[in-house]
């Protein structure tokens, strides 16, 4: 399996099938804030282990940015949005990484724009950030929130290839 085929499956994949284990999952990241300089330990605060195959899991919950500041956030009741990064692992080995926006004081989990102006945002990264958006609620069939928060916040989804890596 190579890295898009490991994508596509987690894409294709429902909430249901993922085991959700909240709390720390000591796969850390280590970075040194200060003054003093002093060393920090950040780990994510929630894992997913993919039920059909242990050997995939999904980790979210490191910031990359602890004040996302953007005109779309504005539009949700609580204004205060992060950058976070979802992690996702391969028989524990880190295989990509991409960041996403928790907004709504943390509520509601959506993919970062391509830029803060037109919002455009791959239909990929949609639907990969939708999974852990609805880890954890009562599953709602009949009702599409995550759609009406990507349209709440203006954004535009496209097909184009997602994801692009480097070479």
């Amino acid at each position: 399996m190579d890295l898009r085929e490991l994508l596509a499956l987690i894409i294709k994949s429902s909430r249901e099938d993922w085991n959700l284990i909240a709390g720390e999952t000591f796969h850390s990241q280590f970075g040194i804030e200060g003054p003093p300089p002093t060393l920090h330990a950040y780990s994510h605060h929630s894992v997913a282990v993919y039920i059909p195959n242990v050997s995939i899991s999904m980790e979210w919950g490191i910031t990359w940015r602890e004040r996302y500041e953007a005109e779309w956030v504005k539009t949700f009741p609580d204004p205060h949005a992060t950058g976070v990064y979802l992690d996702i692992f391969f028989n524990h080995a880190l295989v990509d990484r991409v960041p996403f926006v928790s907004v709504d004081g943390g509520n509601i989990k959506l993919p970062l724009p391509n830029n803060d102006v037109d919002l455009k945002v791959e239909k990929g990264a949609c639907d990969l950030i939708k999974i852990i958006d609805r880890m954890g609620l009562a599953p709602r069939p009949d009702h599409n929130a995550y759609e009406a928060n990507l349209s709440r916040a203006g954004f535009t989804v496209v097909n184009k290839e997602w994801p692009k890596f480097m070479n």
